[in-house]
Protein backbone atom coordinates (compact mmCIF):
# COMPACT_ATOMS: atom_id res chain seq x y z
CA UNK A 1 0.00 0.00 0.00
CA UNK A 2 1.53 3.55 -1.46
CA UNK A 3 1.72 6.32 1.22
CA UNK A 4 -0.17 9.30 0.57
CA UNK A 5 1.27 12.95 0.75
CA UNK A 6 -0.95 15.78 2.60
CA UNK A 7 1.33 19.23 1.91
CA UNK A 8 -0.50 21.84 4.63
CA UNK A 9 1.05 25.24 4.49
CA UNK A 10 -0.07 29.00 5.20
CA UNK A 11 -1.11 30.70 2.40
CA UNK A 12 -0.47 29.35 -1.39
CA UNK A 13 2.80 27.52 -0.79
CA UNK A 14 1.27 24.14 -0.22
CA UNK A 15 0.02 24.52 -4.12
CA UNK A 16 3.24 25.81 -4.94
CA UNK A 17 5.10 22.59 -3.80
CA UNK A 18 2.45 20.50 -5.39
CA UNK A 19 2.92 21.83 -9.02
CA UNK A 20 6.50 21.20 -8.51
CA UNK A 21 6.55 17.87 -7.57
CA UNK A 22 4.13 17.44 -10.63
CA UNK A 23 6.99 19.33 -12.76
CA UNK A 24 9.06 16.22 -12.30
CA UNK A 25 6.48 13.43 -11.97
CA UNK A 26 2.88 14.97 -14.01
CA UNK A 27 1.42 11.32 -12.89
CA UNK A 28 1.82 11.64 -9.35
CA UNK A 29 -1.46 10.44 -7.91
CA UNK A 30 -0.71 10.28 -3.92
CA UNK A 31 0.23 13.85 -3.45
CA UNK A 32 -2.56 16.53 -2.13
CA UNK A 33 -2.27 19.92 -0.85
CA UNK A 34 -3.80 22.34 1.48
CA UNK A 35 -3.49 25.93 1.16
CA UNK A 36 -4.79 27.17 4.60
CA UNK A 37 -6.68 30.46 5.29
CA UNK A 38 -7.34 31.21 1.72
CA UNK A 39 -10.45 30.66 0.89
CA UNK A 40 -11.78 30.44 4.51
CA UNK A 41 -10.47 30.55 8.14
CA UNK A 42 -11.60 26.93 9.75
CA UNK A 43 -8.72 24.96 8.27
CA UNK A 44 -8.85 22.78 11.25
CA UNK A 45 -12.49 21.16 10.10
CA UNK A 46 -11.21 21.04 6.73
CA UNK A 47 -7.89 19.38 7.34
CA UNK A 48 -9.36 16.58 9.32
CA UNK A 49 -12.09 16.23 6.51
CA UNK A 50 -9.35 15.33 4.05
CA UNK A 51 -6.52 13.35 6.61
CA UNK A 52 -10.49 11.23 6.69
CA UNK A 53 -10.71 10.69 3.11
CA UNK A 54 -6.81 9.65 2.60
CA UNK A 55 -6.99 7.48 5.67
CA UNK A 56 -7.36 4.49 3.63
CA UNK A 57 -3.17 4.69 3.08
CA UNK A 58 -0.24 5.38 5.36
CA UNK A 59 -0.22 9.17 5.87
CA UNK A 60 2.65 11.47 5.72
CA UNK A 61 1.50 14.87 6.36
CA UNK A 62 3.97 17.75 5.84
CA UNK A 63 3.63 21.21 7.11
CA UNK A 64 5.69 24.69 6.66
CA UNK A 65 6.22 25.95 9.82
CA UNK A 66 6.88 24.01 13.23
CA UNK A 67 5.48 26.77 15.47
CA UNK A 68 2.60 27.79 13.17
CA UNK A 69 -1.09 27.34 13.52
CA UNK A 70 -0.74 24.57 10.44
CA UNK A 71 1.28 22.41 12.14
CA UNK A 72 -0.05 22.64 15.49
CA UNK A 73 -3.72 21.91 14.52
CA UNK A 74 -1.96 18.90 12.13
CA UNK A 75 0.02 17.61 15.34
CA UNK A 76 -3.20 17.85 17.18
CA UNK A 77 -4.70 14.93 15.16
CA UNK A 78 -1.54 12.50 15.21
CA UNK A 79 -3.13 10.40 17.74
CA UNK A 80 -6.66 10.21 16.43
CA UNK A 81 -5.21 9.18 13.18
CA UNK A 82 -2.03 7.69 13.09
CA UNK A 83 -0.17 9.97 10.35
CA UNK A 84 3.32 11.10 10.66
CA UNK A 85 4.06 14.71 10.66
CA UNK A 86 7.23 16.45 9.01
CA UNK A 87 7.32 19.97 9.81
CA UNK A 88 9.92 22.74 8.10
CA UNK A 89 9.79 21.42 4.62
CA UNK A 90 11.44 22.77 1.62
CA UNK A 91 11.37 21.09 -2.31
CA UNK A 92 14.37 18.72 -1.55
CA UNK A 93 13.18 17.19 1.07
CA UNK A 94 9.60 16.90 -0.33
CA UNK A 95 10.80 15.04 -3.25
CA UNK A 96 12.96 13.48 -1.30
CA UNK A 97 9.90 11.61 0.35
CA UNK A 98 7.62 11.66 -2.11
CA UNK A 99 10.46 9.44 -4.90
CA UNK A 100 11.57 7.66 -2.51
CA UNK A 101 11.33 3.83 -2.76
CA UNK A 102 12.19 2.85 0.59
CA UNK A 103 9.97 1.74 3.08
CA UNK A 104 8.94 5.10 4.97
CA UNK A 105 9.66 4.01 8.48
CA UNK A 106 10.70 5.66 11.52
CA UNK A 107 14.23 5.13 11.07
CA UNK A 108 13.63 6.19 6.89
CA UNK A 109 12.13 9.25 7.82
CA UNK A 110 14.69 10.40 10.44
CA UNK A 111 17.31 9.39 7.91
CA UNK A 112 15.88 11.67 5.35
CA UNK A 113 14.78 14.70 7.99
CA UNK A 114 18.69 14.66 8.72
CA UNK A 115 20.03 14.42 5.15
CA UNK A 116 17.49 17.90 4.37
CA UNK A 117 18.92 19.60 7.22
CA UNK A 118 22.40 19.01 5.39
CA UNK A 119 21.45 20.81 2.31
CA UNK A 120 20.72 24.30 3.28
CA UNK A 121 24.03 25.79 1.70
CA UNK A 122 25.10 29.65 1.83
CA UNK A 123 26.25 29.30 -1.71
CA UNK A 124 28.84 32.64 -1.26
CA UNK A 125 30.37 31.08 1.64
CA UNK A 126 30.94 27.19 0.37
CA UNK A 127 32.24 29.14 -3.23
CA UNK A 128 34.80 30.87 -1.46
CA UNK A 129 35.78 27.81 0.36
CA UNK A 130 36.25 26.26 -2.86
CA UNK A 131 38.09 28.74 -5.16
CA UNK A 132 41.45 27.38 -6.03
CA UNK A 133 41.24 23.78 -5.18
CA UNK A 134 40.88 21.40 -7.58
CA UNK A 135 37.88 19.00 -7.50
CA UNK A 136 39.41 14.88 -8.01
CA UNK A 137 38.07 11.23 -8.42
CA UNK A 138 40.33 10.57 -5.76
Amino acid sequence: MSNQFLIATHGRLAEGFYESVKFFNSQIENVHYMNAYVKHNDFEKDFVEKVKELSGSPLIVLTDIPGGSVNKIASKYISSFGYKVISGINLSILLEFVFSTENLNEETIERLVKSSREQLVYMNKLIEEMEGKEFTND
